[in-house]
């Protein structure tokens, strides 16, 4: 069956659990093949080092994507002590290695006091375009390159076990931070260094890894009853975040239109928050999501 000529069977987004070691070109290329559609795109690249929870949009849902995966996220992450690379995760080319002189607790306290709000360079090894080439471009083609500095925030950091030089922690981040320089900063705290040996996404507010499903559970669940798919989030769903309004009648028929009625306008003023809402979804009765609304700069809805 050609997946391009087939409607998306599901509108909305799907929630996925990356094993490690693939892209997430590759779980995308995936799901088109189980629904049998084209209309698959994904919010947030995570790294073939990388597992967890990716978030897809499916049909409808791919024009949510600048509004999907806006809020914090989570991680669970493994370290490796003594050791510096290029990429700052195993995979990379090693640049120094030391010994680890600082034993379990001095480990932990130090990954404990790295909480807070930084503002540190980029990774080298990142999709962060600088004058419209990705970073990892740059550093492929052996080209200098200055890397923009980026404030990036730490909380609730949860040490594991510590296992010689190498532990989990796991931690929250602002949305953008990066673990990989967490983790780098870690290691040069403690002089001795330290690089990322293994990651996992396990949550990107309002979602979490357990409302996922891997693709091989996806493909058997899909052959079954897919309606019921608890990893799958329809689109009047998709933005809990978002305040609400609903149409009916000549304002729904307007609005299909492109134009907002003087009763719906009233009624986006009377709910829109300055500095606290960036848009407003507007449903129907039936709860069907029909468009989201916001407000420019001196010009209003």
């Amino acid at each position: 069956m050609n997946a391009k000529k087939n409607p998306s069977p599901f509108h909305g987004l799907l929630l996925i659990n990356k094993d490690p070691g693939g892209t997430s070109h590759d779980v995308v290329a995936k799901v088109r093949r189980i629904l049998q559609t084209r209309e698959v795109g994904h919010a947030g690249t995570l790294d073939p080092i990388a597992g967890g929870l990716m978030v897809l949009l499916i049909g409808e849902g791919t024009k949510l994507s600048h509004y999907i995966l806006e809020g914090n996220k989570s991680y669970r992450a493994g370290l490796r002590l003594g050791v510096v690379t290029d990429t700052l995760d195993v995979t990379g080319e090693i640049l120094r290695e030391a010994p680890v002189q600082v034993g379990p607790e001095a480990i932990r306290q130090a990954a404990l006091d790295l909480q807070g709000e930084f503002e540190w360079e980029v990774p080298l090894y990142s999709a962060v375009k600088v004058q419209g080439k990705r970073l990892h471009e740059y550093a492929r083609e052996g080209a200098e390159v200055v890397r923009p500095r980026k404030i990036m925030k730490f909380w609730d950091v949860e040490v594991g076990e510590i296992k010689g030089s190498e532990f989990e922690v796991h931690l929250h981040c602002s949305k953008g931070s990066f673990i990989r320089s967490w983790i780098h900063q870690l290691g040069q705290n403690l002089g001795c260094g330290a690089a990322m040996a293994s990651l996992v996404r396990t949550s990107s507010t309002p979602y979490d890894l357990s409302q996922a499903m891997t693709l091989s559970q996806l493909e058997e669940a899909w052959e079954g009853n897919p309606a019921d798919l608890s990893c799958m989030v329809p689109m009047a769903q998709a933005l809990p975040w978002a305040k609400r309004v609903r149409v009916r009648g000549h304002d729904q028929s307007l609005l299909l239109n492109g134009q907002i009625s003087h009763d719906l306008r009233a009624n986006l003023i009377t709910q829109f928050r300055p500095g606290l809402d960036t848009l407003i979804q507007v449903h129907s009765e039936e709860n069907e999501l029909l468009a989201l609304v916001g407000v420019e700069p001196n010009r209003g809805f």
